[in-house]
């Protein structure tokens, strides 16, 4: 069974070393840029695109969520 995927909004927000080291790898993202994309509820991951390129936030290291549209 397929995992369900909320829309939703983030924010970038460094909140651990993990988080800091994981934005790193994302080139040109900076701490408080907004973002639209996924979350997956069950392990925190925040997917979207940046410039093009299909990125990931860990929500609770490197980013918070600002809205989640059920």
């Amino acid at each position: 069974m397929a995992i369900k995927t909320i829309k939703a909004k983030a924010r970038v927000e460094v909140l651990t070393d993990f988080g800091y080291w994981c934005l790193a790898e994302i080139r040109g993202l900076k701490e408080g840029t907004e973002l639209e994309g996924r979350l997956n509820p069950v392990n925190n991951a925040f997917d979207f695109t940046y410039n093009g390129q299909d990125a990931m936030l860990w929500i609770g290291h490197n980013g918070v969520i600002i809205t989640d549209n059920n």
